[in-house]
């Protein structure tokens, strides 16, 4: 896969990153003995397991044995077991860290975006990840987040065209639509991003596959509902909050939009516990 590719290369820049083959501390206070030990990568808190591309990154680029003991886009429990691994105390000792920052940002998307499609209820609302992601690190959040459950609404430039509010600074709305309609592959399907009703008044005359309704207050949102009709896809965004979720699912919109969702993060709490000396 694409994902795993990009991840196993991430991982390997992070490893020369932490110059794990320099560590000066388990160097100096092992002295070159520590024998081969196991640890246990757990979790502290509940939530959403997403790291079987990142153990088996792990698992080609270093000395360790390692093995996921539960599979992407489980629930986990507080205290629950999620990586086992062997090596010696040296290797065991120098890859801590780095294991630990790639597992606990993945099952942070992970859990986040599960809040968030559990949120829609039962509506058929999507959550989609943006490419508000941190630099070099999007496989690894879109991975994270379609584990969680939620979609990817571009991986980048390439996979969409989307009209927004700049593109229409230097063009104006009827004819950058059209010219998008003219020239795009059939595999890309084009999106216009409005900010108020006649925008969207304007768009709909057009006929785009998808209007992106940002920032649209609740009242302004009603409306904008029943002028679609159902015409085109409707995508809303803009600062979208947890409990904002439920009542944009409510007015029956398709997809709701989250950056929050990659570029605020807070990592699952996970520890790496030595079992067996």
């Amino acid at each position: 896969m694409v994902w795993n590719a990009e991840i196993e290369d991430l991982v390997r820049r992070t490893l020369a990153e932490d110059c794990v083959h320099d560590d000066v501390t388990t160097s100096a206070v092992l002295n070159g003995v520590g024998g081969t030990i196991s640890a246990i990568v757990r979790t502290r808190e509940a939530g959403v397991f997403s790291g079987e591309a990142v153990v088996a990154a792990f698992e080609k680029l270093t000395p360790l044995k390692i093995q996921c003991l539960v599979t992407d886009g489980a629930a986990v429990e507080v205290g629950q077991d999620l990586v086992r691994l062997s090596g010696t105390a040296a290797d065991c000792l120098a890859l801590e860290r780095s294991l630990l920052n790639f597992l606990a940002l993945a099952c942070g998307i992970a859990s986040k975006t599960r809040r968030f499609v559990e949120a829609a209820g039962p509506y058929p609302t999507k959550i989609l990840a943006t490419r508000k992601t941190l630099p070099g690190l999007r496989a690894l959040q879109l991975l994270a987040v379609q584990h969680g459950g939620g979609l990817v609404h571009r991986r980048d430039l390439s996979d969409g065209i989307l009209i927004k509010d700049n593109h229409l600074l230097v063009c104006e709305l009827e004819e950058a639509v059209k010219r998008a309609q003219v020239s795009h592959s059939p595999l890309h399907r084009v999106e216009v991003e409005v900010d108020n009703l006649e925008q969207l008044r304007r768009v709909l005359a057009l006929n785009p596959d998808v209007v992106m309704l940002d920032n649209f207050s609740a009242n302004d949102l009603r409306q904008a509902m029943e002028l679609v009709k159902g015409q085109l896809k409707v995508e809303v965004s803009g600062g979208i909050q947890l409990e904002d979720i439920p009542q944009l699912a409510a007015y029956g919109v398709d997809f709701i939009s989250v950056g929050a969702l990659t570029h605020t993060i807070k990592g699952l709490d996970l520890t790496l516990e030595v079992v067996q000396p």
